[in-house]
């Protein structure tokens, strides 16, 4: 990506703000300069070494040379260049943690470079408050370097769930940097120079090429935007430009990934497959190796999802087993980093490069829909280590606990065999004939005596209970189709108009999962925020009044048990539209 090979800062600049740079001193910059760029980083330091002992105190001098030096060792000595960094930072009195203090235009290579490896991190949020105070100094900022910002807090918008913002920004950029009529179109004919590689093949590049590769880079976002927010009619013509932009970089895969989430979108699922089938998987390794992507770890969780779309769990638990294989074998391409440099021996960009937790958030659902809760269980508890913001993550977490705790309610329906269950016995005679009920029909109900925190991670009711307490607290108490989007990473965010949605299933879980704990004034107390839900579908009408009617009973409050479950209070459960997959019972 573009962020990887924006280290270099401003490499030619040395001027020294107490004194005038003398020509020998510039041919030595502009020598130091033109080796760096030829990929010749030995022959750089040398230059740079006899500057910086002309001018020990030039703070820019000082960075090169740490830039230097960290593409010297490519990219892999990320601990030692963060220390270089905050060295020229504390002697340049920068303190990139109060974006207040940045005031001066020469300032923002540094703060940009601290951004670029806070990206990689996967600190998104941390790096996008920085590039915001960067971006207000783009004007005055040499051209190279704000194509790199530009280029950066575009991806920071997407990562961070922002694509509306990312659209405005592309547009101001085009107008800012693109001065050209078609500032939209590119040019076709033309080969372009792929910028996964730029920082490899290091050959001088004149302005137009440059230009127009920074035009594609700005289609590829748009056409991203596009995919976020929906536009399909206008991701598809984007594609069509990049498609016919890159006819001549066989190398470069985003055309086809683009094309093959845009058909994903528009439910054409098996066109989806027909186009990822395109994509070359023999050099997967190579590629992880100078982009930090695999190919192949995208093509089978890719396929995987959609095979799930298409009511394949097999199949989509076997192409994301495939893809977790394939990420294992990509991060092996690296020794693992000693203790005191977690960061070092790989390139920067591969550090964050596995896509482990976000394959287990797959896999794991694809198994809860497979029937396997207990194997669900094991690979969403890896990933919501990592994505313990989501609402959702918890919620399939408790579905997992739920489901091992009974796999189906048919049973529970079969009255002919249950009749003998249901009726004890019979006393007296004449009038005074008496049926004698079982009092314990129910029968899920599952009291844990065993000294054991609900906050360790197993499959029980218990834990469950925690997850649904922790999807409640993520959600929103209120708010309609008006309020913010929740954050569900590494998805989208939930729609406003899903957020209610998705809180009636969690408390329609937690009403369930308190009556099989024992506890019905808590399970009352969901029951009626379940159906005190707006927009309320029939289906959960119905499960509001079950559990309502069932703590009504285990609290011995039977006038209320039979007002909420009479017919009458129940007639208008039937949603005609509501086609079940399978059998339903609630």
């Amino acid at each position: 990506m573009a962020e990887k090979e924006g280290q270099s800062g401003d490499k030619g600049g040395s001027n020294d703000q107490n004194s005038q740079i003398s020509d020998q001193e510039r041919d030595l910059a502009q020598a130091a300069l033109a080796e760096f760029n030829k990929g010749n980083y030995s022959a750089c330091l040398q230059s740079l070494s006899k500057l910086e002992a002309a001018r020990p105190s030039d703070v820019k001098v000082v960075h090169n040379r740490a830039v230097a030096e960290y593409y010297r060792s490519e990219l892999k000595k990320t601990d030692l260049f963060r220390k270089n960094l905050n060295q020229v930072c504390q002697q340049a009195h920068v303190n990139t943690d109060d974006l207040d203090s940045l005031e001066d235009v020469e300032h923002c290579v540094l703060y940009y470079n601290q951004a670029v490896i806070l990206y990689h991190l996967q600190q998104h949020h941390a790096a996008f408050k920085i590039m915001n105070k960067v971006f207000v100094f783009i004007e005055p900022m040499e051209e190279g370097l704000a194509h790199r910002v530009c280029l950066l807090l575009i991806e920071l918008h997407l990562s961070t769930q922002q694509p509306e913002k990312a659209l405005t920004l592309i547009a101001y950029i085009e107008n800012q940097f693109v001065s050209t009529d078609n500032a939209t179109k590119m040019i076709g004919d033309k080969e372009l120079k792929n910028l996964e590689k730029e920082h490899q093949e290091r050959a001088p590049v004149t302005l137009d090429a440059a230009t127009d590769a920074f035009r594609l880079k700005l289609l590829q976002y748009r056409a991203r935007c596009y995919l976020s927010t929906c536009a399909l009619k206008a991701c598809k013509r984007e594609i069509k430009s990049i498609i016919t932009s890159t006819n001549h970089v066989t190398s470069n895969l985003a055309p086809v990934f683009l094309k093959g989430n845009l058909e994903y979108l528009r439910g054409n699922y098996k066109k989806a497959i027909k186009v990822l089938a395109s994509i070359p998987l023999n050099n997967s390794l190579s590629m992880f190796k100078e982009s930090g992507e695999s190919p192949s770890v995208l093509f089978y969780n890719n396929m995987g999802c959609l095979h799930h779309y298409m009511a394949k769990p097999n199949l989509a638990a076997f192409y994301l087993q495939k893809a977790l294989q394939e990420n294992e074998v990509a991060l092996k391409a690296f020794p693992k980093p000693d203790q005191g440099e977690m960061l070092s021996g790989r390139p920067l960009y591969c550090v964050g490069g596995s896509k482990a937790p976000s394959l287990m958030y797959n896999l794991g659902v694809a198994l809860l829909h497979l029937g396997k809760p207990t194997q669900a269980f094991d690979c969403l508890i890896e990933a919501v280590q990592v994505y313990h913001m989501n609402p959702r993550l918890w919620l399939r977490l408790a579905e997992c606990c739920i489901m091992a705790h009974k796999q189906s309610n048919a049973g529970c329906f079969d009255f002919n065999a249950r009749r003998k269950e249901i009726v004890q016995g019979v006393i007296g005679s004449g009038a005074h004939r008496k049926i004698i009920l079982n009092p314990n029909i129910w029968k899920d109900s599952k009291y844990s005596c065993e000294a054991q925190s609900y906050a360790i991670p197993v499959v029980s009711l218990e834990f469950s209970s925690l997850c649904l307490r922790n999807a409640l607290l993520l959600l929103p108490t209120t708010g309609g189709e008006s309020g913010p989007p929740v954050m569900a990473p590494p998805s989208p965010p939930v729609d406003p108009r899903q957020v209610t949605y998705l809180r009636t299933c969690v408390l329609s879980a937690s009403a369930y999962v308190a009556l099989c704990l024992g506890d019905p004034v808590i399970a009352l107390e969901h029951a009626k925020a379940l159906l005190a839900q707006p927009n309320l579908s029939g289906v959960h009408k119905l499960l509001g009044r079950l559990y309502a009617g069932e703590a009504y009973v285990l609290l011995d409050r039977l006038a209320q048990a039979v007002e909420v479950l009479s017919p009458e209070a129940v007639a208008d459960i039937v949603d005609s539209t509501v086609r079940p997959l399978r059998p339903w019972f609630p």
